[in-house]
Order: structure tokens, then sequence, then C-alpha cells
């Protein structure tokens, strides 16, 4: 009886962690920085709760079929979340040296512009 009850809260933490993933990759797609952050935190305190309760269990979860399809599901949506985060980071951060290299361009075309206008010198066919 008391197996069955750490099973149940078993499958009650873990169906727990995967409303967070679907919550994180809602948060992902919309690119809200705040709340996967918020969200991460909660998945690692319902990991902390999983993990507390798998060493209650006398036997591995994964030896029962259906947990195990279930964990593996888990596991899938974890690394497609893990993959797209990854995927914004890069993009974001592409973006950003994206604006700093432009503004550096704009920067260097305007001393370019100045030196074109003032004269044809040596200088100017440095840029060219």
């Amino acid at each position: 009886m008391e197996e069955n009850k750490h099973i149940s809260r078993f499958i009650e933490v873990l169906e727990c962690y995967e409303h967070l993933l679907h919550a994180e990759t809602q948060a992902i797609a919309s690119k809200e920085i705040d709340l996967v952050e918020s969200i991460l935190s909660q998945k690692d305190e319902c990991m902390e709760d999983l993990l507390a309760v798998k060493e209650k269990l006398s036997a591995d979860p994964r030896e029962d079929s259906s947990l195990n399809q279930f964990i593996e599901k888990i596991i899938e949506l974890q690394q497609r979340n893990f993959s797209t985060f990854s995927e914004l980071v890069t993009s974001q951060k592409e973006k950003k040296e994206g604006q700093n290299f432009s503004a550096v361009n704009k920067t260097q075309k305007k001393v370019r512009q100045t030196y074109l206008k003032s004269t044809h010198s040596r200088i100017s066919r440095l840029w060219d």
C-alpha cells in the first residue's frame, strides 16, 4: 500500500514537471526570458521533489513500461526545449552582434565620407 502511494506521488510530480515543460515551451516561443527563468526555478524544485520521491520507491520506475514511456516523453520535451532555447540565445547574440557591427560600420562610413569629401588624398584611398 505504501509503495502505491509513492508511485502515485511520483506520477503526480512527473505530471507537474511535464506541465512546466509545456509552459517553458510557450515562454521560449514568446521570448519571455523572465518567465523562462521563473519556470526553470520551478522545474528545479519539481526535480528535487521527483528525486526525493524516487528514492522512496522500491523499484526503478522505468521498469514499468507505461511510466518508462512517460519518462521518455518528458526527456524528449526537455531536449526540444533546450534546443529551442539554445537557438533563441544564438539568434539573440547574432542580432546583438549585428547591431554593434552596423553601428561601427556607420561610424566608419561617416569618417570615410569626411575624408573623401575634403580631399582626394592617399588616406581616402585606404577605404576603397
